[in-house]
């Protein structure tokens, strides 16, 4: 008989992730395909993975922290009228049925009822006779638990391998990370501050028609189907950004929906913060309520944000007939139906009775002025109490002084230093906000120097156990850059405390260096030329031959830094202060065969910049880049008979684990591979 392994260890060996134990956020997941994410996607899921899961300690099961990247709506009751609806299918004793895959037709009735009271209209209907003056039927929507599924099989459903499917930045992450597991590629759309982080419609256009001009150059050759843009998302509220495009934004609203439809891209209209807007007399306007897009727009629906049902996981889709039609056989064919309690709270929310709109204004009129009482009291915590709306100045004040006391109250009435809000910004609807924290970038906390929003939340983390979602994990379009995004639906109180402890962790950052660290650019290569060779002539005297040495010449050196700049422009960083570049490193993150998959190519300093922490500061970043690859360990050769440099690298935690000959001119030197591992040379403390 033929013995076999276990099964649980075969399962172990087939999917080694399961053999970790994890808290907080489980495992990003993969693509259908098995392939790598595309490194776009790929560092928005190590940004959110770092946030979940990395960044947490050891003592996360006993001691709790503050998760202000969270996305529950705030601690409210649910609304009224969905509880009576689910309430009222109980007691009619109908738990014993299965229902229809597609949804009760009755309940299909009362969304359809209240998508045309929102305007929406179908101008080219089908000729059925269910078909009504709207040119809509129950044919148009089904519901599921949650949008976020729905959006999955849309994805999945209008998209071939290497279509695109297009989303602004600032996003909702996990947006991205299940439209490439579903089968698509991700593409982004920057939203910039000239454009208040609104959509342009002329650069959306642009970006398309750039995509789809790049896939027919890389395809055109093959026979069969080409890629292309196959899709926008259009998310009305912006999540994470708050902006909403309502009826002030129509103009804006039908030229996106123009554009997509004139290159026949699918907008995919994510409609799920509508309800939560300041302005009650804005409310994101659906683009299918526009004559001519409804074909062309698949609206997303639900509950959980708004309606204070977030546990529930309730949503519905409205799109033309075919797309309905698959994503009720995916419902079939995955799921067998959506579950009934479901249907019935989303009938209860969007009707188009007159109880309806009563209920409605009632819940929203007291919900939104909570939110926008508590965007003000975080705009107090953030830029101080003299910022926020007047007429909410006193209240607030008065709530920071009795949750902290007079001493510390009065200080965070300020506000945070260092962190503001971003430029042409302002929240306009949900519940977070983004924050600058680019002026800590280059101060020192512990001799630990923030340059990355992993170091910032790392910062936070040590000192107030205080996490958020950093810019990375939203496409934030500035990558230079410290950003983060943050909840104010917290209770009052814990959101005081949160901040007063940012407030006292800011306090004990140290001043910044008077350099920074950044990628090389082509105007710092002959200064980088003359470090190279300056340092050769001042590190291998009596090591090197002399004739070599004197051979070095600036002007060659600068021609083959120029010339090879295009190709090595993303590995080498240097430090510089004003425009003198004090010193360079250049790394190789191409993976090797064997035991290192990454390289530490050459580390320089200027001379007179040697022992103040540049070199040191250098690596680590290098190490930091390297991680964000995916990098693990890291090998650098160095000459043995170089004490100095081996020093320096023995002290950093290297150690040498190979010995080989170089050629240098016309003879050969012993040298010294001296290993890393990146992540303990990213946390190593050094005194120097």
């Amino acid at each position: 008989m033929l013995i076999k392994s276990a099964a649980i260890d075969r399962l172990l060996r087939e999917h080694p992730n399961l053999g970790e134990r994890r808290f907080g956020l489980p495992d990003i997941g993969i693509r259908m395909d098995n392939e790598a994410f595309n490194p776009t996607v790929k560092k928005i899921a190590d940004a959110i993975n770092f946030y979940g899961y990395e960044v947490r300690d050891e003592n996360i099961t006993t001691v709790p922290d503050t998760d202000l990247g969270g996305g529950n709506p705030m601690q409210f009751r649910p609304f009224p009228l969905s509880i009576e609806a689910m309430k009222k299918s109980l007691d009619e004793g109908n738990l014993y049925r299965y229902p229809y895959t597609e949804g009760d037709d009755n309940i299909r009735k009362v969304l359809l009822s209240y998508i045309e009271q929102e305007g929406f209209i179908n101008t080219e209907p089908y000729n059925y006779k269910d078909v009504d003056e709207k040119g809509l039927s129950v044919h148009n929507l089904t519901f599921l638990p949650s949008t976020s599924i729905a959006f999955n099989m849309i994805v999945s459903i209008i998209s071939k391998p290497g279509d695109v499917i297009l989303i602004p930045g600032p996003n909702y992450g996990l947006f991205t990370i299940r439209a490439e597991r579903a089968g698509a590629e991700v593409e982004l759309l920057p939203l910039e501050k000239e454009d208040h982080f609104l959509v342009n419609p002329e650069k959306l256009a642009n970006k398309i028609d750039d995509i789809n001009d790049s896939l027919q150059k890389v395809y055109h050759w093959r026979k069969g189907y080409v890629p292309r843009v196959v899709a926008f998302l259009n998310t009305n509220p912006n999540n994470p950004t708050g902006k909403v495009m309502g009826e002030k934004e129509k103009d804006r609203l039908q030229k996106i929906g123009e554009v997509c439809l004139k290159r026949g891209v699918f907008v995919i209209d994510d409609l799920v913060y509508r309800d939560l807007v300041f302005d009650k007399d804005n409310i994101a306007k659906p683009l299918a309520s526009f004559p001519g897009m409804f074909r062309n727009t698949i609206s997303l629906m639900g509950l959980s944000k708004s309606y204070g049902m977030a546990s529930l996981r309730a949503g519905f889709v409205v799109a033309d007939e075919i797309i309905i039609r698959e994503v009720i056989n995916r419902i079939f064919q995955e799921m067998d139906s959506s579950p009934d309690i479901v249907g019935q709270a989303l009938k209860g929310a969007f009707n188009a009775t007159p109880e309806r709109k009563e209920a409605y204004d009632i819940y929203f009129t007291e919900l939104r002025l909570k939110y926008y009482e508590k965007y003000q009291l975080l705009k107090a915590l953030v830029n101080g109490v003299d910022s926020v709306d007047s007429r909410y100045k006193e209240k607030i004040s008065d709530k920071i002084l009795n949750v902290l006391g007079s001493e510390k109250g009065t200080k965070l009435l300020s506000g945070l230093p260092y962190v503001t809000f971003p430029e042409q910004l302002e929240v306009e609807s949900g519940f977070f906000a983004i924050l600058d924290f680019t002026r800590i970038k280059g101060m020192r906390y512990n001799q630990e120097m923030i340059t990355s929003e992993k170091d910032l939340l790392k910062f936070f983390y040590k000192t107030c156990r205080i996490r958020f979602l950093v810019g990375q994990s939203i496409s934030w379009p500035y990558s230079e850059e410290l950003i983060g995004r943050v909840t104010f639906a917290l209770e009052d109180d814990r959101m005081i405390k949160a901040f007063y402890q940012m407030y006292q962790a800011l306090l004990l950052l140290e001043e910044k260096e008077d350099y920074i660290i950044r990628k090389n650019i082509l105007e710092d290569q002959e200064q980088m030329a003359h470090i190279k060779i300056d340092g050769w002539r001042n590190a291998y005297d009596e090591i090197i031959a002399s004739k070599y040495l004197k051979s070095l010449d600036y002007t060659k050196q600068t021609e083959r830094y120029i010339s090879s700049f295009d190709e090595y422009k993303d590995l080498v960083l240097v430090a510089v202060r004003g425009k003198e570049v004090l010193g360079y490193a250049c790394f190789d993150p191409i993976e090797k065969t064997g035991k290192y998959d990454s390289e530490l190519v050459s580390l320089y300093i200027k001379p007179d910049n040697i022992h103040k922490g540049i070199g040191t500061n250098l690596l680590k970043e290098t190490a930091k880049e390297l991680l964000s690859k995916g990098k693990s360990n890291m090998i650098v050769w160095c000459l043995a008979k170089n004490e100095n440099a081996k020093a320096f690298y023995f002290k950093r935690g290297g150690k040498i684990v190979e010995e080989k000959k170089v050629k240098i001119g016309e003879e050969m030197y012993p040298s010294v591979g001296i290993y890393f591992d990146l992540t303990m040379l990213v946390n190593r403390t050094i005194e120097e």
